[in-house]
């Protein structure tokens, strides 16, 4: 696994995050299906992995009250496996501590569970599914273990 050193991370915004969200995400659906609730609320956070001044990974954090779900996390299929998801999670995660938040959720596509439990989440309760990207599990992960 190659792993990048020279990623930048940026804040942007919702509709910069369409460029990996479609094709990873919402591949073979109209650009419009990347637009999420809260996308537009004051309080959300639009991150980018960028390599040589591309956006090759996007997450998306909405902060609640208690707690701040991750949304719409996707790295370009030719950039997985080398470390970027990892690097923009572990930067969202340090996010997420600097709102003085300490857990996250997320509702994690069955295909991805392997990859946020190697990151430290865990699954809640059972298989669920949803209108994308078809069956999922709610995975949490408390940052002040």
């Amino acid at each position: 696994m190659q792993k990048h050193t020279n990623i930048q991370f940026k804040q942007i915004n919702a509709t910069d995050t369409y460029a990996v969200r479609h094709p990873v995400l919402r591949n073979g659906l109209p650009l419009e299906s990347c637009a999420f609730d809260r996308d537009e609320d004051s309080k959300t956070i639009h991150l980018a992995a960028y390599l040589e001044n591309k956006a090759v990974g996007v997450l998306t954090l909405l902060p609640n009250s208690k707690d701040v779900q991750l949304r719409g996390m996707a790295v370009l299929t030719h950039h997985q496996g080398e470390g970027i998801g990892k690097q923009l999670l572990a930067k969202a995660e340090a996010l997420v501590i600097d709102l003085d938040h300490n857990s996250v959720w997320m509702n994690a596509r069955l295909i991805a569970i392997p990859f946020y439990a190697s990151c430290g989440y865990q699954k809640q309760g059972d298989a669920f599914e949803l209108p994308y990207g078809g069956t999922h599990f709610k995975m949490t992960k408390n940052l002040c273990d």
